[in-house]
């Protein structure tokens, strides 16, 4: 049976008078809910294109007015707090650049030799070798991580 030859069954979706009046409700206050949500977080675009238009509310400028001394302090605060926290950053930096400014903790890894690293993982050092040169390789462990064999 293809495609074409399955019979189609009308989702309940589709015959609304099947869906029972609770889910109805609830689905349509949900769907309100997010509608507001939606709005609300497009409304600072709203307003920025209103107020190019030149559409203000008058007591959104008195609110504003009001507001913009508040606003004046908490800059200012914000801004203290702001450069306080780089401040602390900065003279952290410092310290460390201080006290490591002439140690080089920088190594260069020592060599494993062949037969070392067959030691420690229990293979044959030709295997390893040839691992080593091979572009893709699968290594399968135990179940404490011993490498057992490689392919």
């Amino acid at each position: 049976m293809n495609r074409r030859e399955k019979p189609r069954y009308k989702l309940i979706l589709n015959m609304p008078d099947l869906v029972a009046r609770h889910k109805k409700i609830g689905s349509s206050i949900f769907t309100i809910i997010f509608w507001a949500l939606f709005a609300y977080l497009w409304m600072p675009l709203i307003t920025l294109i209103a107020w190019t238009l030149g559409l203000r509310h008058s007591y959104n400028e008195a609110l504003y007015i009001a507001e913009l001394i508040n606003f004046k302090h908490l800059a200012f605060v914000y801004s203290m707090i702001v450069f306080a926290m780089g401040g602390a950053l900065l003279l952290w930096a410092l310290q460390e650049y201080l006290r490591f400014r002439n140690i080089n903790r920088r190594r260069e890894p020592t060599e494993v030799e062949m037969h070392e690293l067959a030691t420690y993982t229990g293979l044959v050092e030709s295997n390893i070798a040839t691992s080593q040169l091979a572009r893709r390789i699968i290594a399968y462990h135990a179940k404490d991580g011993k490498v057992m064999r490689l392919e």
